[in-house]
């Protein structure tokens, strides 16, 4: 075994050479809030909104064609799905009881199916890889000669801006680029507070030229570049044939063009810019997956945590009625009106624990994902995508079943003590053994 040990690690270290080469990404951008693709009329539609109508379709589809000529004895894809329900439904009764159990059942293992399928389809390849670029050096652009500019404030006594902005996006050749390209560069551009749009101009010549043209200065220089500089970053600009170009005010045609543009005058250069065309080959863009994992989003793991909340107060309510409420205002006692109060606000802090539980698991093994995709490909990308598959199924269960649970005991909380103590269910199974099974699994 041992004479195979150097030819073993001999074979890893090519795999992520070869990697290292044709499946290295690029540096990655983490983007917190979920990337918007479209919007139909008021609704804007992101990536992680996209993506689970997709997994909606998918699951819908599916139950579709295993359902639609059932068999008394199934076989394929009736005897998966057969196979599945049946092992959910075993497990939630085995929690919650039989009549409490299939009450609960549809609830929970929607939940589940539809967590672990968002979750597991996060891992496909075309996720955080496939998708469309916006032009953020336009973007840049547009910012700085814009009166009123969007992201940054106006200080209309001192006519410079009070708030500084970063514009980030990745260096790529021009056209039409759906997907991200092997080992581009992330870049950054930042608007310092303070600055005026002239000065922040000038130093985004230099950014350009030492981005897409090759102007040879060091990151402190092109910080703080002199007017010389600058001067010479505008030349290359205009005379490399790739890069990108700046459109003065003064060129012959611009206003006859029927187009009102906004303009920024560059101290340095002594002219004033209306525009910079990227179509002539490199520039800076954002790109925008179309696909992104359902739960790396805050909002979707927010409304399913307030579905959660919700399924369990109405459960609670249709068992017990008004009585469902003695457990939060109880005064028989200071004590027992203290206690009531702490059990209302855990029930809206389960909210919250729903929600960022969910949350971090899943956006932090997508960053995962996308570090070691960029820093070791392919080898140690194989072993988080194990580890994330079994994440993704935990905690579709986590999920499922603190809704099972919960929900089982909005339903018990009263009855045992006060209605039920030793009544049975149909099964012949006491109420209390339930009881103390939700309270075990909790």
């Amino acid at each position: 075994m041992k004479k195979f040990i150097p030819l073993i690690a001999l074979a890893v270290i090519v795999v992520i050479g070869v990697g290292m080469v044709v499946g290295k990404g690029p540096q990655p951008e983490i983007v917190v809030p979920a990337e918007k693709l479209f919007a139909i009329g008021p609704l804007n539609v992101t990536n992680t909104l996209l993506t689970s109508w997709i997994v909606i379709v998918f699951l819908v589809g599916t139950s579709y064609l295993a359902t639609r000529s059932m068999k008394l004895l199934p076989s394929g894809l009736q005897n998966f799905m057969e196979s599945v329900v049946s092992f959910l439904l075993g497990q939630i009764e085995d929690i919650a009881g039989v009549t409490n159990g299939r009450r609960l059942f549809m609830v929970c293992a929607t939940i589940f199916l539809f967590v672990i399928t968002s979750n597991w389809f996060g891992l496909l390849p075309v996720f955080n890889a496939v998708g469309k670029t916006e032009d953020v050096g336009v973007e840049v652009f547009e910012q700085l000669a814009s009166e009123r500019p969007h992201d940054l404030k106006l200080d209309a006594t001192k006519g410079t801006y009070t708030e500084g902005h970063r514009f980030a996006g990745t260096k790529m050749s021009n056209g039409s680029v759906s997907t991200i390209a092997i080992g581009e560069s992330a870049v950054d551009f930042e608007v310092r507070s303070g600055e005026t749009p002239g000065a922040a101009f000038d130093r985004y010549v230099v950014f350009l030229a030492k981005t897409l043209a090759g102007y040879k200065i060091s990151a402190e220089l092109a910080d703080k570049p002199t007017q010389a500089q600058i001067r010479e970053a505008a030349a290359l600009l205009a005379s490399t044939p790739d890069a990108p170009k700046l459109l003065l005010t003064e060129l012959e045609g611009h206003h006859g063009d029927g187009v009102e543009h906004h303009e920024v005058v560059s101290p340095t250069l002594g002219t004033t810019v209306y525009g910079v065309d990227f179509s002539k080959g490199k520039r800076i863009a954002l790109v925008i997956p179309y696909f992104r994992g359902v739960f790396s989003d805050v909002n979707n793991t927010l409304a399913l945590g307030l579905v959660g909340f919700f399924v369990i107060e109405f459960f609670g309510f249709r068992t017990l009625g008004f009585g469902y409420l003695k457990k939060f205002f109880n005064f028989s006692s200071p004590i027992a009106a203290f206690v009531g109060l702490l059990e209302l606000l855990s029930e809206f802090i389960r909210i919250i624990s729903f929600t960022f539980r969910l949350f971090g698991n899943i956006f932090a093994g997508e960053v995962l994902v996308l570090m070691l995709t960029f820093l070791v490909p392919f080898v140690a990308v194989d072993i988080i995508y194990g580890l994330e598959l079994f994440v993704g199924f935990i905690q579709a269960a986590v999920f499922a079943l603190l809704v099972l649970v919960f929900g089982a005991m909005a339903m018990e909380h009263h009855g045992e003590e006060e209605h039920h103590e030793g009544h049975e269910d149909e099964d012949g199974t006491s109420d209390a053994h339930h009881h103390t099974g939700a309270a075990q699994a909790q």
